[in-house]
């Protein structure tokens, strides 16, 4: 949906799931917006009935207006009560897009019975159409307010209240009618265009989210495979993102003593690490170093026993040394003595 085509298509389509840019996470935005809504849209509804009830029936003492405001009335409430209908629901994880799909239907019938304000008045047409026009643009604009996510329903109510404006015009139309004609095609365009900018930047936000999410599940793998148990903590030390490995490590670790910043829990060795990171808070990183921890004892113990091996060689050394010292002075006094008396040289 990166082109004024695609969003046209999207809008008109019967089929809105099968865009590629409408996946389960928007579906799901889109259907919590409505349902979160629906509420809101109804006090509006009766809101703008009543000051545009009172403001006809003021100007023109019709008493059709009491009509025109009776269907408005019942249409608020229809959307109460699907709104009190699910109000005792748990959240849905997904949907299927089939109650946003029917609320656009709906929208088309709900605009039309609100733009219909000058079919219901017999005074003069052109004054009836004005502030009936001035209602309609603030609904309309009100609407995708409301709701930036769901263009198709704000575009759907869009062209229900435009419509009966438009045949209003129709039915009287003179030279003062152009005018109104021509700013209805202007808000048409400006909602139209404004919706597909507020749309297009939705699904960006949910692309980048998307992309980041799958970054965050590649990185998380890549530190469970080597290891280590990372969490990213806020200024208040709330933990904001942790893997699997950190959740089941960290509570062993919270009351064991660091020793030269390894510690030694679950018959594993941990390098402990904390950093600071501005505008976010901190890092904690728990590296498994139980093969490095192992090999560096394995070489202690195997230089205390070359140690030991060489003491014992020094100490036997010098018990020989000692033994055989005697015997070797003897040997040399005999042999000095048979040189000094002999004439067989030694």
């Amino acid at each position: 949906m990166s082109d004024t085509h695609n969003f046209l298509r999207y809008v008109l389509t019967d089929k809105p799931n099968e865009d590629a840019a409408i996946g389960p996470r928007v579906r799901l935005q889109q259907h919590l917006d409505l349902s979160r809504a629906v509420q809101l849209m109804a006090m509006i509804t009766i809101f703008n009935t009543m000051i545009a009830g009172y403001v006809a029936y003021s100007m023109t003492h019709d008493g059709m207006v009491v009509a025109w405001a009776a269907t408005n009335f019942v249409m608020a409430a229809l959307m109460l009560f699907d709104y009190l209908r699910k109000s005792g629901r748990a959240t849905p994880k997904t949907v299927s897009g089939r109650y946003v799909r029917r609320s656009e239907s709906m929208s088309i019938f709900t605009g039309f019975v609100f733009g219909s304000l000058p079919l219901y008045l017999r005074s003069d047409p052109f004054d009836s159409l004005i502030f009936s026009s001035l209602f309609t643009v603030s609904m309309c604009a009100g609407l995708m307010c409301v709701l930036p996510r769901n263009p198709r329903l704000v575009m759907r109510y869009l062209v229900g209240s435009v419509l009966p404006l438009l045949v209003h015009i129709i039915v009287h139309f003179n030279d003062r009618m152009i005018a109104i004609a021509i700013g209805l095609s202007l808000l048409f365009f400006t909602i139209y265009f404004g919706a597909r900018a507020a749309f297009k930047l939705y699904l960006k936000e949910v692309k980048s989210v998307e992309e980041a999410t799958q970054l965050r599940e590649i990185l998380e793998v890549a530190l469970d495979g080597s290891g280590q148990a990372f969490a990213v903590l806020s200024t208040d030390g709330k933990v904001v993102f942790e893997n699997e490995l950190y959740t089941q490590v960290k509570p062993a670790l919270r009351n064991v003593e660091s020793l030269g910043g390894v510690v030694h829990a679950h018959d594993r060795y941990w390098q402990t690490a904390t950093y600071e990171v501005a505008s976010i808070g901190s890092v904690e990183i728990f590296t498994d170093v139980t093969r490095i921890e192992d090999a560096r004892q394995e070489a202690e113990s195997l230089r205390q026993e070359a140690d030991e091996a060489s003491n014992a060689k020094t100490r036997f050394l010098r018990s020989v040394t000692s033994e055989l010292l005697v015997p070797l002075r003897t040997i040399r006094l005999q042999a000095s003595m048979m040189d000094a008396g002999s004439r067989i040289p030694v």
